[in-house]
């Protein structure tokens, strides 16, 4: 993964700024930091579900940043993260939410 100049302003606090990180291949990323110091945002950028003020983020070449959901789907499946105590998508209703993790292991819906 690769991060260029990423910014991110919530209103007049400049959550994110200018942030260059490079993740290779095999490579365990851990963020630690204090409460509202950007570690959420950064992530959210990370998995497409946050759009940056400037900047990229890209993944084996493509770009994360500015694509639709459905290229977004390819990267999410590359990507885990563990938060702190659970964290549901911004972009998802709450059933989806629920059939996220069923759906990525293969379990098919009930009708």
């Amino acid at each position: 993964m690769e991060i260029r100049g990423l910014r991110k302003s919530f209103g007049s606090q400049e959550v994110l700024h200018g942030i260059d990180l490079d993740i290779h291949r095999g490579e365990t990323l851990v963020l630690l930091g204090g409460s509202g110091c950007g570690k959420s945002v950064l992530m959210k950028h990370m998995t497409g579900l946050l759009q940056p003020e400037s900047g990229t983020v890209s993944l084996e070449g493509k770009l994360i940043s500015g694509s639709s959901e459905r290229e977004l789907t390819w990267a999410r499946r590359k990507i885990a993260m563990m938060f702190q105590s659970g964290a549901l998508f911004d972009s998802l209703t709450a059933g989806e939410n629920i059939a996220f993790p069923l759906r990525e292991a293969g379990i098919k819906d009930e009708a």
